[in-house]
């Protein structure tokens, strides 16, 4: 019989070796953008081809919100666990189908519309998974470790994109040109298959939450029907509150290393390695980031860094792109800091900051529609500003824009995790008190 600790230690390592599973089949496409531009949409251009491939990349995100609604529906109906399981099977389904796919080369058009396809049910599953790993290690913390614990499921999130950025290293660096473009880029799609067989025995056996068992209404009405008509408040106030951090983060690990792969004299994959061992350092600061705010309140950390990485945007974006490897460096370094301690938070205080029913919804939809409108397109905006309208400030504009929309949002909320800042319909009339928000 296992003790209540070590459920809890099996719940937290699940939900985050989950989300690290994950997220690698759906960050390695970025990271091989310019390897997947030259198989998928061959061009005389190298940037048109970047464009097309980022375009795809974006589509991923664009069904997110889709995802979410699908998604958050079983999380709200069957439970957090059974939301989870989804997730993953449909990842490993759509990773491995595209490990398959034939060339442009081979079969013409039909190669990118498959691809484009296969990155729509990807999208979908991410549109569950981040948000459905947060809900359900949340809401399985003890409250006054809640920020550190839940902070656990981002790191595997940013697991995932390590392994993604360091697998692509590995491949760029070791394998020649013509076997990179004939077969390598194939092999951790392939993997998908494996990654869903992994996810699914880690989570089948795990237990469904006591906030679920307690709140679940399995006949009320559809669970995103009930979070855009009671709860757009809400909706609207999550994702303004991590739309900045965001939009920074996939600009800076996302566009910069392969912007870096793209000028002339850079050696293959170097780029993308050091961007992994920058994302390794994040990685270790996010837990951070959730111990802080346990401590000294999530509002008042998250003011703070979100402050800090506003100051950042300018210098390190003009850094970022400044053709020199050495200066990207410096600005992901310098951008990791602020974003893992935002990063480290944002779970804990978004799942507080709504309730019971229907959290999954409220948390998928707002999450998938800034990443799908804002953050997922970040990388195509940079592409499109920088090498075509020749506009390096445009990104920074961009990011700084939101940054300052999440101080906003900040400012305008109370503390969700001191007994001193209760939360009231008052105070948030989208909050339908007959299932509170997570204390």
């Amino acid at each position: 019989m296992l003790t209540k600790r070590q459920k809890l230690i099996r719940v937290i390592l699940s939900g985050g070796i989950g989300s690290m599973l994950e997220w690698f089949d759906f960050a390695v496409y970025g990271y091989l953008a310019s390897v997947m531009a030259r198989v998928f949409f061959p061009s005389e251009d190298p940037v048109a081809g970047l464009l097309s491939t980022f375009a795809v990349f974006t589509v991923g995100y664009l069904m997110r919100p889709v995802g979410a609604v699908l998604l958050g529906n079983i999380g709200d109906r069957k439970g957090r666990r059974a939301m989870l399981l989804w997730s993953i099977m449909l990842m490993g389904a759509a990773s491995t189908l595209i490990g398959l796919l034939p060339s442009h080369a081979q079969v013409g058009n039909l190669a990118p519309l498959g691809l484009v396809l296969l990155r729509m049910i990807q999208g979908i599953s991410v549109g569950g998974e981040y948000t459905g790993a947060m809900t359900y290690t949340a809401e399985s913390s003890p409250p006054e470790h809640r920020g550190f614990f839940s902070s656990l499921a981002s790191v595997g999130a940013l697991m995932g994109l390590l392994l993604g950025s360091a697998v692509s290293w590995l491949l760029q660096s070791q394998l020649s040109d013509a076997d990179l473009i004939s077969w390598g880029w194939r092999l951790p799609f392939l993997a998908g298959f494996f990654i869903a067989v992994a996810g699914v025995l880690i989570r089948e056996h795990l237990p469904e939450t006591e906030s679920f068992e307690e709140n679940a209404i399995k006949s009320q009405p559809t669970p995103a029907l009930v979070a855009f008509t009671l709860h757009w408040r809400t909706l609207v106030q999550c994702g303004i509150i991590v739309a900045g951090a965001n939009i920074v983060f996939y600009t800076a690990f996302v566009y910069f290393p392969e912007y870096a792969a793209t000028l002339p004299g850079v050696q293959a994959g170097l780029s993308e390695g050091f961007n992994a061992l920058v994302l390794l350092l994040q990685i270790l600061i996010i837990p951070i980031g959730g111990w802080l705010s346990d401590r000294f309140g999530r509002r008042r950390i998250s003011l703070l860094f979100t402050w800090i990485l506003l100051c950042a945007i300018y210098p390190t974006f003009q850094l970022g792109t400044s053709g020199r490897l050495d200066d990207l460096i410096i600005a992901q370094v310098i951008l990791c800091f602020p974003i893992g301690i935002l990063f480290g938070i944002q779970g804990a205080m978004l799942v507080e900051i709504t309730p019971a029913i229907p959290r999954c919804s409220i948390f998928s939809i707002s999450y998938g529609l800034t990443m799908a409108i804002f953050a997922g397109t970040a990388p195509l905006l940079a592409t499109w500003m920088i090498q075509k309208q020749d506009w390096r400030h445009g990104p920074s504009i961009y990011a700084a824009i939101f940054t300052v929309a999440s101080l906003v949002a900040l400012y305008r909320l109370g503390e969700t995790n001191t007994p001193t800042s209760i939360i009231t319909t008052q105070d948030h009339p989208c909050i339908d008190q007959r299932h509170p928000p997570l204390r």
